[in-house]
């Protein structure tokens, strides 16, 4: 039964590629779209084990609200967070190697108990590196175009919502 599950396999490959119906491996843009979109989804759910995967050891979130804030921090946040949905638009990928960097613009919902929900945009930059094979945010730089509700270390509140969400 092995001997016949083997040869189905290695003929059915070999029709696959001979036909060209074979699925080819997805490109590195392809790569790194699947990562931000895995963040995104993380993000949402509040995963997170899918989060520290995502974002690299050294990963740095900058935006004018202070010092560069780490990995640790940022996940500390977004664990905090009552999103209901993002979105990416005007996505464009740039890879170079093992590095790649995405520009994009996410626009975020926020669910706020007794109000409205909050919504929120933010242009973006993020640099990826592939390493052990896999991607993985490097450092990310937000640029804040609309308000939205505060990081969970803001108690206090945002005025322009740039840290309230990651990505």
């Amino acid at each position: 039964v092995c001997a016949l599950a083997v040869t189905c396999v290695a003929l059915f490959g070999a029709r696959a590629q001979a036909d060209g119906s074979a699925v080819p491996a997805p490109t590195d843009e392809q790569q790194v779209i699947a990562t931000e979109d895995e963040w995104v989804k993380a993000e949402i759910h509040r995963d997170a084990a899918t989060l520290e995967r995502v974002l690299d050891d050294r990963f740095l979130l900058n935006s004018s609200k202070g010092p560069p804030r780490d990995k640790a921090s940022v996940i500390a946040d977004t664990l905090g967070w009552n999103m209901v949905s993002q979105t990416i638009t005007d996505r464009t990928v740039l890879v170079d190697g093992d590095t790649a960097i995405v520009f994009g613009t996410a626009n975020f919902r926020f669910a706020v108990e007794g109000k409205d929900d909050d919504v929120s945009s933010a242009r973006y930059t993020t640099v990826y590196i592939r390493r052990d094979g896999r991607w993985r945010a490097l450092g990310l730089q937000m640029t804040a175009l609309s308000a939205g509700p505060p990081a969970a270390s803001d108690p206090a509140g945002s005025k322009d919502g740039e840290e309230a969400a990651v990505l």
